[in-house]
């Protein structure tokens, strides 16, 4: 396996029921990389060919990689080395992501306003948001979530507050190395999950490499976005279904696939 030569050699030992590094945060970031990267050569092989590219999250490696504007080896040390200063960054505390389904943003932010180490962080529906910020504040604004009478208010299996400003000065080392990278314009577009801006060159993408780390996304206006411009098919690359799933609270005309139905056919 290449990626095993290039990051990590016991990547060569995961197998999905008895080895899937679940509890190894760095190992299940280089096989979620790689197993979209996988979905874009199956996707090729069978004619299917995207008009946008969007990266949710950490996606965005896999969709510079499918837009050719990143080689695979390129990916992995992106991912490698973020990682790696983000750990230097949060080394001192406890940190964490939290899910809160069933609130408005304006209640949300009522609940955070006396905690100013948890931001909303991501967006995924009307009523669905995720949190990033120190662990014993993001629990607060869950026990406060739920009195509000939140749905679903849970910790995400993530030690990291990605997209949060508590990562800016990881962000900042890390930007010394993405500008020492090959990194082409794209071949397909790419919509910014930040500000949702159609990326191409690459001094953009590296704007957006660095940005990714610590700035708030909006998957809803994401795909809001694209709904707007006349996109009505959307295919999920990564390993789950849970965009799938989140598109049935997004309006519009459209159908979202999982990779699962795709390889059916």
């Amino acid at each position: 396996m290449k990626a095993s030569r290039v990051v990590d050699s016991d990547l060569v030992y995961f197998h999905p029921e008895n080895q899937n590094f679940l509890d190894h945060e760095l190992r299940t970031q280089y096989l979620a990389f790689i197993y979209g990267c996988a979905i874009s050569g199956i996707l090729q092989e069978r004619g299917i060919h995207p008009k946008f590219l969007a990266g949710y999250s950490m996606g965005i490696y896999a969709a510079l990689v499918h837009g050719g504007a990143l080689s695979f080896k390129n990916g992995l040390l992106l991912i490698r080395n973020a990682f790696q200063e983000i750990s230097y960054t949060t080394m001192t505390d406890r940190f964490g992501m939290a899910g809160i389904t069933g609130l408005m943003e304006p209640d949300i932010r009522i609940v955070l306003e006396s905690l100013p180490d948890v931001e909303i962080t991501n967006q995924n529906s009307a009523y669905s948001f995720v949190l990033s910020g120190r662990q014993q504040d993001l629990e607060k604004a869950l026990d406060a979530a739920r009195e509000e009478g939140a749905f679903h208010a849970r910790m995400l299996n993530v030690n990291v507050p990605y997209h949060s400003h508590l990562l800016k000065s990881a962000a900042l080392q890390f930007a010394k190395f993405v500008y020492t990278l090959d990194i082409h314009s794209l071949n397909l577009p790419l919509i910014s999950v930040l500000n949702q801006d159609i990326l191409s060159s690459p001094e953009d993408i590296k704007t957006e490499l660095v940005e990714n780390l610590y700035k708030h996304f909006n998957w809803h206006t994401t795909q809001l976005k694209m709904l707007n411009m006349g996109i009505n098919l959307f295919v999920e690359c990564g390993p789950g279904k849970s965009l799938q799933k989140n598109s049935r609270f997004i309006d519009g005309e459209y159908r979202f696939l999982s990779m699962d139905e795709i390889l059916k056919h």
